[in-house]
């Protein structure tokens, strides 16, 4: 037995329900109460761990491995990629915070969701097996997708029959098995749940597979580190299934318990309002006006109708203090074009819900100033720009360039 399995089996699982222990192994799934509570992985986090910890990215390891005493399997088991390792921008004062974006689209597909991939792909080779499945609007399935090409797994994919073009062509590029599915992403869930049980395959998606929280966690810890070892005040994250938004809260109270930070920040749930279920069970700050009734978004990546990790994420909503804002297109569009004119970053519609919402606390005087607030950029706008586009005039997008004639230079000036 190699040193990765024992690792796996001296750590554990606890179920975020009934607080059930489970043995950690890699078909560790849901728990077997009668809410099927989604579970965590739980490590001593000691002296030991700290020291392990700070040892480890003193090395300066280019990736998310740099983190590898708190995650579940050794090193040797990752992909050829460079995942994780993202810059924090620095943006400066807006609208008096301090605002900085986490850029996940530097990521090898162009999104978080690498990070999950990568820890998942690591745990299945581990343990020898090839085949891994997954549900996903679009960004989970690119991201499986590209790291089991690098890692030499199958990946097997189930996608919305709405999935974007652009997505599902970065998909089939890199070699995965894909179906879609006719109807949503919790379609494509169920489909997955069925497939994964009756066949056997490795199980990536949310919820049902706990290993995505620990790589995803990855990003709050890149964040606490690239601050100095300082937690900012407000971190802002795109929710949908709530999965990115729990693993942050598990990567800074790791790090609390590990006494590395002295304070932790407050988590903000960014949701479209045509897909919060997080945000209105959670309830919105008495500040904040209630947005209008939307019944579609443009936000793919955050739009579900039953969030999968929904428990975790509002227990971190809880235990942060945190707040759970909804925003509607018209607010996303005009966030993916002030991100990216402003700050030279563009990002999915689904990302920038993040900035849409650090705009409404900000209006509402939630964020005080001089507060150091990051907006995660989830995913890149190259994966879906068609949205942004049908939904925006062309004034909203800077208007049509003028056609202008060879030579004719005198035309041709700054704006």
């Amino acid at each position: 037995m190699t040193e990765t399995r024992r690792r796996l089996t001296t750590e554990h699982a606890e179920c975020l329900t009934c607080g059930r222990t489970h043995r950690l192994s890699a078909t560790t799934g849901i728990c077997n109460c009668e809410r099927r509570g989604n579970l965590a992985v739980r490590y001593p986090l000691d002296s030991a761990r700290r020291r392990a910890l700070l040892d480890s990215t003193a090395a300066d390891e280019p990736s998310l491995w740099r983190y590898a005493p708190l995650l579940p399997v050794e090193r040797r088991f990752s992909s050829r990629l460079a995942v994780g390792r993202t810059p924090l921008l620095d943006c400066g004062d807006v609208g008096g915070a301090r605002l900085h974006i986490k850029d996940e689209t530097r990521n090898p597909s162009g999104s978080l969701k690498d990070r999950a991939s990568e820890v998942v792909a690591a745990v299945a080779a581990a343990h020898g097996l090839r085949d891994v499945i997954v549900a996903s609007t679009g960004n989970a399935a690119a991201s499986l997708a590209c790291v089991a090409a690098s890692a030499g797994l199958r990946a097997v994919i189930v996608v919305p029959q709405t999935v974007p073009q652009a997505k599902l062509a970065q998909i089939l590029a890199y070699g995965a098995t894909v179906y879609r599915v006719a109807g949503g992403y919790d379609d494509a869930f169920a489909l997955v749940e069925a497939v994964s049980r009756e066949r056997g395959l490795f199980n990536r998606s949310t919820g049902l597979n706990p290993f995505t929280r620990e790589g995803k966690k990855t990003c709050a810890l890149e964040i606490a580190e690239q601050l100095g070892w300082r937690a900012p005040d407000w971190v802002i994250v795109p929710t949908g299934d709530g999965n990115i938004l729990s693993a942050v809260w598990k990567g800074f109270r790791e790090l609390a318990a590990l006494g590395i930070l002295s304070a932790v920040p407050r988590l903000v749930a960014a949701q479209s309002v045509a897909s919060s279920v997080i945000a209105r069970t959670h309830g919105a700050h008495s500040a904040l006006p209630p947005p209008g009734a939307a019944e579609d978004t443009i936000a793919d990546s955050i739009a579900v109708e039953q969030p999968r990790d929904g428990v975790a994420a509002l227990m971190a909503l809880r235990c942060s203090d945190g707040l759970a804002v909804e925003v509607d297109d018209r607010a996303i569009v005009a966030a993916v074009r002030h991100v990216a004119s402003r700050f030279g970053l563009f990002v999915e519609p689904s990302s920038a819900a993040a900035f849409a919402a650090f705009e409404r606390l900000s209006e509402a005087g939630l964020i005080e100033r001089g507060q150091r607030v990051v907006c995660l950029a989830t995913g890149t706008g190259l994966k879906d720009p068609r949205p942004v586009l049908a939904a925006a005039s062309p004034e909203a997008l800077g208007g049509v360039a003028p056609l202008v004639q060879p030579g004719d230079w005198r035309s041709i000036a700054p704006s």
